[in-house]
C-alpha cells in the first residue's frame, strides 16, 4: 500500500532541518565487474556484482536563515554527519553522509529556496 510523502523529516547530527519541500534519496547503484574470458560460453559476456555506491540525498526547502538545521548544512560543508530521515509512516532511513554544497535560489516573483546535496558514505539502514 502506498504512503503519502507529506510529513517527512530529516535530521543531521541530531539537528532537524526546517522548511523542507522535497527530499530525494537516489543513485544507489552496484558496480558491474566484467568477468568475460576468451573461452566464455557462446560468446556471452559475464559479470560479477561489485561494490555498492550508496548514492546521494538531495534536499530542497524554503530558505530560513535562522534555522539551526540549515545553518548546520552551511557550516558543515565537507564533513560527515549522521542522517536520519523519517517518512510519514514512521519508517526511519539512517546513514552517514558528507555534506556538499548549500545553494540558494532567488527567482523573480517567487520564494527563496535552498538546495543541498549529501553524499552517502557506507551502508543505509531502514527500520520500522
Amino acid at each position: 500500500m502506498a504512503i503519502k510523502s507529506f510529513g517527512i523529516s530529516v535530521t543531521i547530527g541530531g539537528t532537524a532541518i526546517a522548511e523542507l519541500t522535497d527530499v530525494s534519496l537516489s543513485g544507489v547503484d552496484v558496480n558491474f565487474i566484467d568477468s568475460t574470458a576468451h573461452d566464455s560460453s557462446g560468446g556471452w559476456k559475464t559479470f560479477l556484482g561489485g561494490l555498492t555506491d550508496p548514492g546521494t540525498i538531495e534536499l530542497t526547502g524554503n530558505y530560513k536563515f535562522t534555522d539551526a538545521g540549515q545553518a548546520a548544512l552551511i557550516s558543515g560543508r565537507g564533513t560527515s554527519v549522521a542522517v536520519n530521515i523519517t517518512l510519514s509512516d514512521a519508517t526511519n532511513i539512517t546513514c552517514n553522509a558528507i555534506i556538499g554544497g548549500y545553494n540558494v535560489s532567488n527567482p523573480q516573483d517567487d520564494k527563496v529556496e535552498f538546495t543541498c546535496s549529501l553524499k552517502i558514505t557506507g551502508a543505509i539502514t531502514l527500520t520500522a
